[in-house]
């Protein structure tokens, strides 16, 4: 038996032994479902957050979807979400076909579902309806994350107190990156997933140069960085991670190109700011 075959049937007998029971799997695909809403009613969220928030949310019924029908056949998506999430799944099962992209995912998936935990820990600092529903799912929230750490093999990471950040000791800092809480307050950018797709997508589908796509995408959050540190003379942190949230959230629609969203595309644009 060669090395490959070796490989496809350990994945066959890992797949062929279902990880939760179905009821399990309904359970989690319903607490996310129900997550879902609770950013897009948000009113703490802005500049589009909310729907952007909804949308990774969706995406991970997607995954959960993707072993309920394909791989563990339960049964169909379809019957136990609405149409807004069948699509979502839809659209995630056809990437997760190809088995570097659900590699990729699953690989990643703890360290994404990090971020969610961290927003959510963040809307429970201060009185206010989202931070009470959450905490209302604080059970069930715990369920999925012990969930997406089996599928993923990999620890989830603390939520960590933004009010006690140390800022980051940098020698240069040429757009005036800051973590200062204070400065950030009334700081936000809308949704602009559709104008950084028309700039972004044709650059990397068309791409006739020798850089790499993290590159182009990299080099294109820096230049809307240095925008926002043109108008408002600097730039606060969020609006950095909003910048690149709406930019991982278009490139990760991009089926033409071998371009996945980076979990770490942060530090690899800070990387080339700071010095």
């Amino acid at each position: 038996m060669g090395l490959f075959d070796f490989i496809k049937k350990e994945n066959v007998i890992s797949e062929s032994k279902p990880l939760f029971s179905k009821k399990e799997m309904e359970d989690y695909i319903r607490i996310l479902s129900d997550m879902s809403y609770i950013f897009r009613d948000s009113k703490m969220l802005t500049g589009g957050r909310n729907e952007t928030m909804k949308n990774r949310l969706h995406s991970y019924v997607g995954i959960l979807g993707y072993y309920y029908e394909d791989v563990y056949h339960y049964g169909k998506v379809e019957s136990i979400v609405n149409n807004e999430i069948y699509i979502r799944y839809t659209l995630v099962s056809n990437t997760l076909q190809d088995v570097i992209n659900k590699r990729n995912t699953i690989s990643e998936l703890s360290d994404n579902w990090s971020g969610v935990l961290q927003v959510i820990f963040n809307m429970q600092l201060e009185p206010n309806e989202e931070g009470d529903n959450f905490k209302q799912l604080e059970p069930e929230i715990s369920r999925v994350t012990s969930a997406f750490e089996k599928i993923s093999g990999k620890k989830c990471k603390e939520p960590k107190d933004p009010r006690n950040v140390i800022p980051r000791q940098v020698t240069f800092n040429p757009l005036g990156i800051t973590e200062d809480l204070a400065l950030s307050r009334g700081h936000s950018i809308p949704d602009l997933t559709s104008a950084f797709a028309q700039d972004l997508i044709p650059q990397l589908t068309d791409n006739n140069t020798n850089k790499e796509s993290r590159d182009i995408v990299a080099e294109y959050a820096i230049s809307l960085i240095k925008s926002y540190y043109d108008n408002a003379g600097f730039v606060p942190m969020v609006i950095v991670d909003q910048i690149i949230g709406q930019i991982n959230q278009v490139v990760e629609f991009v089926q033409k190109i071998s371009y996945a969203p980076y979990p770490s595309l942060k530090e690899y644009v800070l990387s080339k700011i700071y010095k």
